[in-house]
């Protein structure tokens, strides 16, 4: 069950860190953004271990996490950040005294839409869907315009995974393209499109 392995993953955090219980100053989890069933139990160990180790309970933005460990770890005094994911993709900086979102997807997340187009290659998910396309991309040798959709500094990336999902079977099949020669096209678009949002803020 959850709760077992809640037990077990806390212990063994606890053990590696080298630390008593006594030495823990506060708990804090991921409030949000993301998928509801993992946020929900997830808030309910973190407020069973505050409360039964007399800490304060601190929630933590998810994306925010993100961008202050990259901040920490670079150095950077206010980066802009291209925050991307399975379920988000913005483009951020910090401006008075709070991120602020300078562009965003406008329907899908730049993951979510690679890991689509990984099924419809039928690629594995080990070790992830999006690292898979990237190695078959490597082996691309011929570009196939795709649709390119720039608005301001948002994305959209529905009409694109749409037309590459429906047309990559006969692409393929025709012999004219090859399933890496797919990748490398979607990936290279995706990530001009990225590009040129995050030049832009």
């Amino acid at each position: 069950s959850s709760g077992i392995n809640a037990e077990y993953g806390v212990g063994q955090a606890i053990k590696e860190a080298g630390i008593e219980v006594s030495e823990i100053d506060c708990v804090s989890y991921t409030k949000g953004p993301g998928m509801g069933a993992p946020l929900v139990s997830t808030a309910v160990v973190a407020r069973s271990l505050a409360q039964l180790w007399r800490v304060p309970l601190i929630p933590v933005n998810h994306c925010i996490a993100h961008i202050e460990m990259g901040r920490q770890v670079t150095g950077a005094d206010n980066p802009t950040v291209l925050y991307v994911s399975g379920g988000n993709t913005q483009v951020i900086s910090y401006m008075n005294q709070r991120y602020m979102i300078f562009g965003e997807t406008l329907d899908i997340a730049v993951g979510n839409c690679l890991d689509r187009f990984a099924r419809v290659l039928q690629l594995s998910n080990e070790p992830c869907p999006g690292y898979n396309i990237e190695q078959l991309a490597k082996k691309g040798e011929r570009f196939i315009e795709l649709p390119y959709c720039v608005k301001g500094m948002d994305v959209s990336f529905s009409g694109l995974l749409s037309y590459i999902e429906g047309n990559a079977p006969k692409l393929i099949k025709s012999g004219k393209y090859t399933a890496a020669d797919l990748c490398f096209s979607l990936q290279e678009t995706v990530f001009a499109m990225l590009v040129e949002i995050t030049e832009r803020a």
